[in-house]
This record gives C-alpha cells, structure tokens and sequence, in this order.
C-alpha cells in the first residue's frame, strides 16, 4: 500500500473494513472456523489485512456491477445505446458463472524472444506504447476444460439457463507497465491466451463480442475426474496451405498423450486447497516462487499474486470495420478479472521424471502457426507433418469461478 497516497489509503481502509465484515459475518455461521482465524492473525497479519482489502474490493465491484447492470451506467457511459437483446441471443451478458471446472494443464516451455512478439503484435503496438506488456515467462500452460456449468449472473440470460462447455486454451503469463524514460514500471500481471478452441456457438460469441476473447470452434475429447487422462484432443478447422484454391478440412491439431510412468516422488499427490496447488506448482517451476522477468532489477513474487484468488485476463477486442475491411471501427486493450469461488481440489500428475509423462503432439496448418507463434521446440522439422513436445508438468484442477465485468485499459479513437 502506498502510504503517501491518502485516498488509496482511505480506498484501502474502506476495503479492508467491507472484508472484515464479511469475514465476521461468515464466521456467526461457521463458528468452527474461528481457530484458523485467530491463528491467521497471529502469524501472518499483514497477509490477513492485504486478503481482507481483497475481498472488500470484490465486494465493491459487485456491487457496482449489480446496480450498472439493474439501474443503468452514469457518467458519459449513459449515451451509449441499449443492447437490444433476442430470445435466440448469442451474445449472453456478463458478468459469468462458471461451475464444476475441471481444468487438466499442461506446461510447455516457449521462447521468451516469440512471445514478445505476440505481445507486440496484439497487445503493444495497437496502444502505441501507452501500456506495456512482456512475457513474465517462457512457460506456458495447454489447459484442457470441461466446464458442467456457464450461465449470466443477471437477467435476461440468467433466465434463460445454463450451457456446457469445453475448451482448449494456451495460456501466457504477462507483466503489465508503462515506460517512464528508460525504466519499465511493472504494475500488475495479467494472462493472455493466444490460442483458444471452444465447442458450441454461444460460448463463442459471448467470448468474442463480449471480451474479445480471440476463441475458435473445435471438438474435444477430455476425460472425466474419474478417468484416466490418457488422450486429450482437438479437433478444428484449418487449411492445409495458404493458397486461392485451397480448401478448408476438419482437422485433428493437438494430441496430449500419456507416454509412460517415471519414478515415484514425494510431491506427486492431490491438493485440498487452492493454496497448496499454487504453491506446488510454482515450486516445482520457479526457484524460491518468484518469477524473475527480463528489464525488472525486482521479481515478482508468483505465489502471493495468484493467492488473491484473482486473475486478471487481457484481450484485444477489435471489429472490422465495414466500409474499410483494412481498418478496425473499434479496437481495444479489456483487461476481465476472473475470480476462483469454490476449490474442490487438484493433483499432480507428474513433473519432469517423475510421475505420469505426457506428451503434446501439434499437427502442421499454415492456419494454426501455434508452434512457430509461440516459439515451441525449433519449430516442425524440414517436411514434418507434426512435432511432439515435452510436458515439463502435468496436473488437473476442480473448481468454480466467475468472470467479471471487463475494464478498457486503452481503447482507440473512435470512427467519425
């Protein structure tokens, strides 16, 4: 907390009070909970007040998303034109809850110099500059989802019902600034998704238009909790080559495969908390939990980051604009909060080897450049069709959360 800031330390104190209360509300109806409480307070204080102005924040913002969302947006917001809704809407409005995810994640390592490339292509060069992201690591994660349960929070499409959901994602982990001379100011991190593969037309179009969210149709094979994950694939569409005459195909992309079992290890076990499975995770990959980002003199530390249950989500929404297929009529930097609600509980598969050894297949399309995008491996051998990719950890996660309103961190000049 910057202390020299008297209305972030008031911001700051408001916070923490709305998260004290609802801690005391919670313990009236969990009295059992009371003893860790009480332990939390006399170890680690300064954890507790930082968790309490977290969630006093949260608060806050679902409280002004419900009353955007019931009476309407102020400000210069208020000119802006109503969404004229359909009964067969695709469009559902946000924000989301997700329920019963089962998130299978895969880490492969990338080339830090590619995706600082994808960084400048979608995120760094629209802006010209005003907001910086970089590559926090070279480490990125293949999740495969199986989600029983998306809907609205609010009306009119919390009426109308629920959808299932699965999905492919490859995520990055990113460190968000601004340039002040020659010095990079880190302020936050946030993840993009780069590639992303989803199942129905509803999950799709919400993403897109709603988010941004750069999302594709595919179909899936992801196993149950009560299966073993032996074969995870996509399948989607995709040219061949890039030519006049060629013609699109549905195609088999990637291919997670359970290749063998190494040797036993202390660490390979299932999680109870959301704690513990972060902290494995980021020890078995980071020296001493901390990421160690390129231009900083300063790391992060990973694990204190994402113990906020909190994980901001950057995306480049853009439209194409009609008259001018060369131009985007809106384009814009949304950064969307994702919060964890409910843990149920994980497991490491296996990491290094030691435990379950996978192995990512990708298929060679000129449509889907994943491997030469993300700077996989060297890249597909000379008259390759594919390439096969160490996992360097695998792992399945259980949970719910919600994906809330969205922020425009930069947003073009509109079209006149």
């Amino acid at each position: 907390m910057n202390t020299n800031n008297p209305l972030q330390t008031i911001q700051t104190g408001f916070h923490t009070a709305l998260g004290a209360f609802s801690e005391f509300t919670t313990l009236l109806q969990e009295p059992q909970k009371l003893t860790d409480y009480l332990t939390q307070i006399q170890q680690k204080p300064d954890q507790l007040f930082q968790d309490l102005a977290v969630k006093g924040k949260n608060m806050e913002q679902d409280a002004t998303s419900f009353f955007q969302n019931y009476f309407g947006r102020g400000g210069n917001k208020s000119s802006y034109p109503k969404y004229i809704e359909r009964a067969d809407g695709q469009a559902f409005n946000q924000p989301y809850e997700i329920k019963d995810t089962k998130m299978y994640g895969f880490v492969v390592e990338g080339s830090m110099a590619k995706l600082q490339e994808v960084c400048d292509k979608y995120l760094n060069d629209p802006n010209n500059g005003e907001i910086e992201y970089r590559p926090a690591t070279n480490y990125l994660i293949l999740t495969f989802n199986k989600i029983n349960s998306l809907s609205s929070i609010y009306p009119p499409d919390y009426d109308k019902g629920t959808v299932h959901e699965e999905e492919a994602i490859f995520w990055m982990l990113t460190v968000v600034g601004k340039r002040v001379g020659p010095l990079f100011i880190a302020e936050r991190l946030a993840c993009f998704m780069p590639y992303l593969y989803v199942n129905n037309s509803p999950i799709l179009v919400s993403g897109r238009e709603v988010y941004g969210f750069f999302k594709q149709l595919g179909t899936f094979k992801i196993p149950d909790l009560n299966q073993e994950p032996d074969l995870l694939t996509v399948d989607t569409l995709v040219f061949k080559e890039f030519s006049p005459t060629s013609q699109s195909l549905d195609a088999r992309l990637l291919e997670i495969q359970r290749i063998g079992t190494g040797d036993k290890h202390q660490d390979i076990k299932t999680w109870g908390s959301f704690e513990e499975s972060v902290r494995a995770i980021a020890s078995l990959l980071f020296d001493n939990d901390e990421v160690v980002i390129p231009g900083l003199q300063l790391p992060f530390n990973l694990i204190e980051y994402l113990l906020k249950r909190v994980v901001p989500l950057v995306t480049l929404k853009q439209i194409r604009d009609v008259e001018n297929s060369k131009k985007a009529c809106y384009q814009a930097l949304i950064e969307s909060p994702m919060q964890l609600q409910t843990f149920y509980g994980g497991k490491l598969f296996g990491f290094k080897n030691f435990g379950d050894q996978f192995q990512l297949k990708i298929n060679n399309f000129a449509s889907q450049p994943i491997v030469q995008d993300l700077g996989l491996a060297k890249g597909y051998p000379a008259g390759s069709e594919s390439i096969n990719i160490p996992v360097k950890l695998g792992f399945v996660l259980h949970f719910d959360f919600t994906l809330k309103d969205g922020k425009a961190v930069w947003q073009a000049p509109q079209k006149n």
